[in-house]
């Protein structure tokens, strides 16, 4: 692959600023209210200048949501492989960990990708934010997977049966089975939830640090599926299950 040219380096550079602006923007008054003419008179630049590089709102919008997308995914991502022998269940919970860190140090960020969808935008079928939030559940599945195939993920009851399931499972992962994919989204709609609320605020009333009662959940949530971090070996394979 060819080096990039100069012309390529500065068009990439002022690429970011603008989206480094649009972002404090975004930080002071909402998504709601982008502005690209704001953004444009923050940078020194004409309006038309800026349409050179985003040629709408939408097109700006989409930039920071699969930026952001990609921002956690990577916070998952090295808090998961910090310690690549470590127990799968202990690098689920650092993962989960990270994520519930990433939201709530960056609300306003977490906001415009899991919030109140921004009026009059709609985001392009199969584009960049489609790809990036597939990164996210992507940073999660494989160990979800890897504790299957150890025999240590609880299929979730009755709801292991349920014929949807299949259908839910082949859009997780090609390898999680149905069986699994009960207990999967349990845990992802677990998590989100917890995270909405304490990077929303909803948790203020329980004191200024909430991160020990995340963590607390978070755990909880695990031994609800059959993991358990910080016991390595302790947890027997699931009796009567086929793999």
């Amino acid at each position: 692959m060819p080096a990039p040219t100069r012309r390529d380096r500065l068009r990439a550079e002022t690429l970011d600023e603008i989206k480094a602006v649009a972002l404090r923007q975004l930080r002071e008054v909402g998504a709601a209210q982008l502005s690209l003419r704001a953004v444009a008179t923050s940078l020194g630049m004409s309006p038309a200048g800026l349409y050179r590089y985003f040629g709408s709102r939408d097109a700006l919008l989409t930039a920071l949501i699969a930026d952001a997308f990609d921002r956690l995914a990577d916070a998952v991502e090295r808090a998961r492989d910090a310690d690549p022998a470590a127990d799968v269940a202990d690098r689920l919970l650092a993962g989960l960990m990270a994520y519930r860190r990433w939201a709530v140090e960056h609300p306003q960020e977490f906001g415009l990708v899991y919030g109140t969808p921004v009026p009059g935008y709609a985001a392009p079928p199969d584009g960049p934010t489609s790809v990036a939030t597939r990164r996210v559940g992507g940073a999660f599945t494989p160990l979800f997977v890897e504790a299957w195939r150890q025999d240590r993920l609880r299929p979730a009851g009755e709801a292991a049966s349920d014929p949807a399931l299949a259908r839910y499972a082949a859009a997780l992962h090609p390898d999680v089975p149905p069986a699994a994919a009960a207990a999967v989204l349990g845990a992802w709609s677990r998590l989100h939830g917890l995270v909405l609320l304490e990077a929303f605020g909803h948790l203020r009333w329980l004191g200024h640090d909430t991160a020990p009662l995340a963590e607390q959940q978070l755990r909880l949530l695990l031994a609800e599926i059959g993991l358990r971090p910080g016991c390595r070996g302790a947890m027997k394979p699931v009796p009567g299950r086929r793999r």
